[in-house]
């Protein structure tokens, strides 16, 4: 069972990787084409594909972190003609985790060149610093779970004393009030 769930795996990322680079790469060569032929009379190629490597430097660090973590390792034997699978790679149709924030900053690069490419313009990179933005959304509500904030922790039990004094349910105050007696039925 343990092969056949390994050989699911490299099935599905080799699938991914190659859905992944059949989306990206006419892209991004239309978006460098787009740079180089649209490019304004003041700049130069060298500027141009210096400004296009800085705008698309989030895409291809992150194909290259996903190519080398997720690219599943096979080894053929010559004799039998057989594969042998040797790593599997890490599972990329995982759901959250550092792999779905890769692909996140993938699919806002792409837009950016697709605003590049419909619209000669930059402004869509803006949808790049969403991924920061929500980078920090997240670590936050990380450390509000584990670290917590010490001032309402520190005044809640206080307060829980308080409250436990006051607060009694409608039974336990009617209890008091008849005294604790209990009701005795004649039966005759």
């Amino acid at each position: 069972m343990a092969g056949k769930a390994s050989k699911k795996q490299v099935q599905t990322n080799i699938k991914i990787l190659n859905d992944l680079y059949t989306l990206s790469l006419p892209i991004v060569v239309l978006s460098l084409l787009r740079a180089f032929y649209s490019k304004s009379n003041d700049s130069t190629y060298v500027g141009t594909s210096i400004k296009w490597l800085l705008l698309n430097a989030p895409l291809l660090i992150s194909i290259y972190v996903i190519e080398l973590s997720g690219r599943p390792k096979v080894q053929r034997d010559p004799q039998t003609g057989s594969k042998k699978i040797i790593k599997e790679g890490l599972d990329l149709s995982q759901s959250d985790g550092l792999l779905q924030y890769l692909f996140d900053l993938i699919y806002l690069s792409l837009f950016g060149n697709i605003g590049r490419i419909l619209f000669n313009t930059n402004k869509f990179y803006y949808a790049l610093f969403l991924c920061p933005v929500y980078l920090c959304f997240k670590l936050y509500g990380l450390k509000q779970q584990y670290f917590g904030s010490g001032t309402k922790k520190a005044a809640a039990p206080v307060k829980e004393e308080t409250d436990n004094k006051d607060t009694k349910s409608k039974r336990q105050m009617k209890r008091e009030k008849k005294g604790d007696n209990q009701v005795k039925y004649k039966y005759s």
